[in-house]
């Protein structure tokens, strides 16, 4: 009888591993097993159980699954294959990692309960990459998941909050390409490495983990003062790169805080915008010392004709030991040709 309906029939066929007809590979324990089939689509996965009888069970006990939307032919198939394979699958068995990707939308799939499932048999890391919209109810306690890593996610109402409540052990978190529909405050405690790259922020995004150690925000799209640091003592390196398309300048409102303002404790700091830059500029303005800046890297802001954001970060920056410059020629050449039309 075929487990999942949509998989093709095929007959029953003994894995061999000699022209003798003993069956090597069968003889191998679950666990390089397990090996072996971590190279298969999740489908063909399962598919195993037609085997022999020592593979029928092999799969439920697999300590990862991946529901990937490029296997199959149409939307029913991937939503009907996630949720036979996760009520299928042996729940006593931990998950080291769990991946779901659909690169379209995908209309009633059980995303958060996918999620929530996974979560709850203690994945260690969750990687989602899907045009799909996340809540608090995608969340669960766990003292187990360590990473977490969302593409092309709209997360909303009250995601970050419970993944800063309930995550205890969360050390590695990364948003790639993902909406944030109100203002969210990332503050686990547990928190080391953050990444935020190419991330729509709508409302607002204050950051203040306080054993953050590496803080990364490249290419976001909102609003000039959208994104605040604030209390950030454990931090060691951080990158901010901004693009000017992508990036518009208004007054922040945000606590009154910027977003340079958490990153004072950083010993390596690399700040990239083309030029104009007002954003990182104006926030040199109010932000902090940079007691243990001995490492900074700067991009083309702050080569403004006054060299005002230049001599700025210096006076900020007592005990610098590397300075480094990493400047676009053709940025530079439009500001060129900008100055020579004025005059």
């Amino acid at each position: 009888s075929r487990l999942f309906d949509e998989m093709s029939t095929c007959s029953s066929k003994r894995a061999r591993g000699a022209s003798d007809g003993v069956d090597r590979l069968s003889s191998l324990p679950n666990e390089l097993l397990h090996r072996v089939m971590s190279f298969l689509p999740m489908p063909e996965v399962v598919r195993t159980s037609l085997l022999s009888p020592r593979w029928r069970y092999l799969w439920v006990s697999t300590p990862y699954i991946r529901i990937d939307h490029q296997d199959f032919m149409d939307d029913s198939k991937f939503k009907n294959f996630g949720n036979r394979l996760l009520i299928l699958r042996d729940g006593a068995t931990s998950l080291d990692e769990a991946r779901i990707s659909a690169h379209n939308v995908v209309r009633g799939t059980s995303w958060c309960e996918w999620i929530r499932h996974a979560i709850m048999h203690k994945v260690r890391l969750l990687h989602v990459s899907a045009y799909a919209p996340l809540d608090s109810t995608a969340m669960f306690p766990s003292q187990h998941l360590k990473i977490v890593r969302l593409q092309f996610n709209l997360l909303e109402h009250g995601f970050f909050r419970q993944l800063n409540c309930v995550c205890s052990v969360l050390e590695h978190l990364e948003l790639e390409g993902c909406g944030l529909s109100e203002v969210n405050e990332i503050s686990s405690r547990s928190l080391k490495v953050l990444y935020i790259i190419r991330c729509l922020i709508v409302k607002g995004l204050v950051i203040c983990a306080s054993n953050l150690t590496h803080l990364s925000i490249v290419d976001p799209r909102c609003r000039s003062g959208a994104i605040v640091t604030r209390d950030l003592p454990s931090l060691v390196t951080a990158l901010v790169s901004l693009r000017s398309d992508n990036f518009h300048y208004k007054e922040n409102t945000i606590l009154g805080h910027g977003l340079l303002d958490g990153l004072s404790h950083a010993t390596t700091l690399q700040l990239h915008a083309p030029l104009p830059e007002l954003t990182l500029e104006r926030g040199l303005r109010t932000c902090p010392v940079f007691s243990s800046l001995t490492s900074l890297v700067l991009g083309d802001w702050c080569m403004a004709a006054d060299f005002y954001p230049l001599r700025r970060i210096l006076h900020r920056s007592p005990k610098p030991k590397e300075l480094s410059f990493k400047l676009e020629m053709e940025e530079c050449r439009k500001c060129k040709e900008l100055e020579s039309s004025k005059t």
